[in-house]
């Protein structure tokens, strides 16, 4: 089955090839169009037992907010809405998948290198496979290609790691703050403490190529900021530093920053600003295409979207 209309921002243009290969005429007459707030309700689950948008919550009020949902709000209001308040129903996005298989592999090493038990390059790629979907992808040649890719990135991981020859000392250890009325949680992805000094670390799966762009990036992560003010309410001190570990079939290249009291306080005013919208139940989108929209799950959905497809001409060009 196939539609004109997938809720997105203009009609899908189908291309020339697919209707050649599957023999079929052009389509002819004009789409129905849905508007957004129908496309948003078609892809919404059933209302029986969804969470509804809340009212206003007073200052005064407690809120407990994830990270994940933090850095939802910051990046768009409206992304905040349609994942944490409508659920809105996605579909598997390939490079999610392969984010997560990454990601559970990486975990897992972790998890045994601070329990000081060996780790092979079988049982990551074991950990990896069995984390595999096969969804969300565009074919099975690049499904894959992305399957072997992952594969080259955690033997590249692996040999980086034992190069290093730490051992972690927290995997995944939950913390819990509280900045005026709001209780922050989350999970630090990995703490090492290495000559009496503690290291927070975060692992991306970004091919970064340049030392300098790892630095930058490591510098302005806001989950690096919430890890070390975190580690600071926790533990009444700063780490030493902290580090983004890129991992790329290449290569893996580590971003290193301090944690200094401006890139605090600027995490601290995100988590204010967040905390004051939601609490003013403020969800207007902040469409920006490189920050926002490109790689937004609901950009498809999405009315105030900043993306387009750069192969199929607007009206009018």
């Amino acid at each position: 089955t196939s539609a004109r209309d997938y809720g997105g921002a203009r009609p899908r243009k189908v291309s020339r090839f697919v209707l050649e290969a599957l023999d079929r005429p052009a389509p002819e007459g004009a789409a129905f169009k849905a508007s957004a707030v129908e496309t948003i309700h078609r892809h919404a689950p059933p209302t029986e037992g969804q969470q509804t948008l809340a009212g206003v919550i007073p200052e005064e009020q407690p809120i407990i907010l994830s990270f994940r949902q933090v850095d939802d709000y910051d990046t768009c209001p409206l992304k905040y809405k349609y994942t944490h308040l409508l659920r809105v129903p996605l579909l598997r996005d390939h490079r999610v998948v392969y984010g997560t298989a990454i990601h559970e592999a990486v975990r897992e090493y972790n998890r045994r290198k601070a329990r000081g038990q060996p780790v092979t390059s079988a049982d990551l790629l074991a950990t990896f496979e069995r984390a595999w979907v096969n969804e969300g992808f565009i074919s099975r040649e690049h499904e894959d290609q992305r399957m072997e890719e992952g594969r080259q990135v955690l033997r590249r991981f692996l040999d980086f790691q034992e190069s290093l020859g730490l051992r972690p000392t927290f995997v995944e250890a939950p913390f819990s703050f509280q900045l005026g009325m709001t209780r922050v949680k989350g999970r630090w992805d990995r703490v090492d403490l290495r000559g009496g000094e503690s290291v927070v670390i975060d692992f991306k799966t970004s091919d970064v190529r340049r030392q300098a762009d790892a630095d930058r990036r490591a510098r302005e992560s806001l989950q690096l900021a919430v890890y070390a003010l975190a580690y600071r309410e926790v533990y009444g001190q700063l780490p030493a530093r902290m580090e983004l570990h890129f991992l790329g079939p290449q290569q893996v290249l580590v971003g290193v920053a301090e944690p200094e009291e401006d890139l605090l306080t600027d995490a601290q005013e995100v988590i204010r600003n967040v905390s004051r919208g939601i609490r003013a139940q403020n969800f207007i989108a902040t469409p920006e295409y490189y920050r926002a929209c490109r790689y937004c799950a609901f950009n498809s959905i999405c009315p105030y979207t900043a993306t387009g497809d750069p192969l199929i001409p607007e009206p009018g060009e």
